[in-house]
């Protein structure tokens, strides 16, 4: 009877916790968005984009695209227009030397979204106005996006 109990609850929590992690965009993101779940809000500042909005940014005159991918990664395929400004230990003196605007939105991405995440980070306490591709350049190509080498 004890293990039935224990199944049961460990059920149910598991299928809160589903039901929660299927839930549509914030009530603020559905302003923007609809609730199809297209970009969410990031407490450090910065919003991250999924593939197509993150696209539709990229039309804006005001937008600086940034790979934050090492170099080989860079070379081996990228989005058209990027700069690459390498994330790590001297990513802020990487972003003074490739001369990022502060007037201007930065459009952040990496492989698969973590490293843009915390360059997306770095930038805001530098004062930039950042968003980030969500899943990075894996979820761009998976969506039949193109890039150059």
């Amino acid at each position: 009877m004890i293990m039935k109990k224990l199944f049961l609850f460990v059920a149910s929590v598991f299928l809160s916790f589903i039901g929660f992690a299927q839930q549509p965009c914030s009530h603020s993101c559905q302003n923007k968005c609809g609730g199809q779940g297209c970009h969410k809000e990031q407490q450090a500042g910065f919003t991250t984009l999924s593939v197509d909005q993150f696209a539709k940014t990229l039309y804006q005159t005001n937008v600086v695209l940034v790979d934050v991918r090492s170099d080989r990664e860079f070379a081996s395929g990228h989005l058209k227009g990027a700069k690459n400004v390498t994330w790590g230990k001297t990513f802020e003196e990487n972003v003074n030397e490739a001369g990022l605007p502060k007037d201007k939105t930065i459009a952040v991405y990496c492989q698969r979204g973590r490293r843009s995440q915390a360059a997306s980070q770095a930038l805001v306490k530098m004062g930039y106005k950042v968003v980030n591709l969500d899943g990075g350049i894996e979820a761009w190509q998976k969506a039949g996006k193109q890039v150059v080498k």
